[in-house]
């Protein structure tokens, strides 16, 4: 079997950098035959709920308009490369979404080699930085000869000025081989949400990276909406990190929450909810729906997995009586070795028509 990343750099710290579509579903898997497996768990998923019982995602991607469509060329040990810019322009006092899609090219390998790509969006006006509600900050590993898809959202503090975002990659950790290989070549896309809507972050859970042994439970993120029918969308990102090694396995420069003794080969298995509690006008909980069940498996290799979920048209699935709503991101592991939830990259955008 292939060693992950963190085995190939021991003295890396993967989480070490700061910086850190419309109805439809799509769902990337990667996968390296042989004795070398590689599952790129990252998922971007849109979906249209219109049923009371969440829908697994299709096994095959669907492409469509929303394609990542520039090339740029991320040298190996790079940081902060910008690989998609996007302007937005002066108007009313608001916070802004942003979306983003990144497929990371395959290079031919004589050997299995690999690396760990970050992502982080970056706003600025004529005066200076924009300070960000959500960064978008994201980290996987992939193997150069397979590659890899990344996707996720980052929101602006509210401002009326013009703004230059840009989509920003880094590749800080590869092998190091006398190949002649010099960089990862990506295609990506960073594209501005709806202007004539309200976006507002979910509230987080967590303080800090927070680990989870099999058979544990974390609420991640919450919000309460007054008005459930103006809820037209929920982007969320919950980054992962499997106890396959203990490295990678804190925010910033807090404690390692992985330890020696609970590190192995097997695959993290983690169960992902999204709940929706709904409310009468005294507030109490008169009904529960599942809006989203998914099971996913942070493998051994990828370590890193940011899960990424976009749904439209949640208000179609509020009750005629309710009068609000609390939405709920949840996270269980299931089965194999612990899991860590960073609180450094996990969030959730909610779209309010006004």
């Amino acid at each position: 079997m292939w060693a992950g990343v963190d085995d190939l750099f021991p003295n890396a710290e993967p989480d070490a950098p700061e910086h850190h579509p419309r109805p439809r579903l799509r769902w990337w898997l990667a996968l390296l035959s042989g004795a070398v497996v590689l599952v790129v768990v990252t998922a971007l998923v849109t979906v249209g709920v219109t049923s009371q019982q969440s829908a697994p995602p299709p096994e095959s991607p669907n492409p469509g308009a929303d394609s990542p469509t520039n090339d740029v060329a991320v040298e190996f040990g790079a940081q902060d490369t910008v690989i998609d810019e996007v302007t937005i322009p002066a108007g009313e006092k608001r916070a802004s979404l942003l979306h983003f899609d990144v497929d990371i090219a395959g290079i031919p390998t004589a050997k299995p080699r690999a690396a760990m790509v970050a992502l982080r969006v970056e706003c600025r006006t004529e005066d200076g930085r924009v300070e960000m509600q959500t960064d978008g900050k994201q980290t996987t590993n992939v193997f150069l000869a397979q590659g890899g898809s990344m996707a996720g959202q980052a929101l602006t503090a509210e401002s009326d000025e013009k703004m230059t975002c840009t989509l920003l990659a880094s590749a800080p950790y590869i092998e190091k081989e006398d190949d002649g290989l010099t960089h990862l070549q990506m295609q990506a896309d960073l594209r501005l949400g709806r202007s004539d809507t309200t976006h507002m972050p979910a509230l987080r859970w967590l303080d800090d990276a927070t680990l989870l042994k099999p058979g544990d439970q974390q609420n991640v993120l919450s919000r309460q909406i007054d008005a459930p029918a103006a809820l037209e969308q929920m982007s969320t990102t919950v980054r992962l990190t499997s106890c396959t090694v203990v490295g990678g396995s804190r925010d910033g420069g807090g404690e390692y929450k992985c330890e020696e003794s609970m590190t192995g080969r097997e695959s993290s298995t983690v169960r992902v909810r999204v709940i929706a509690r709904w409310l009468d006008e005294e507030d109490n909980i008169t009904s529960t729906s599942t809006l989203w069940d998914e099971t996913l498996a942070v493998d051994y290799n990828t370590h890193h997995v940011p899960w990424t979920l976009q749904q439209d048209a949640l208000a179609e699935r509020a009750p005629d009586d309710a009068s609000a709503m609390v939405v709920m991101v949840q996270v269980e592991s299931v089965a194999g070795t612990p899991v860590v939830i960073h609180a450094d990259g996990t969030d959730s955008v909610l779209s309010i028509i006004p």
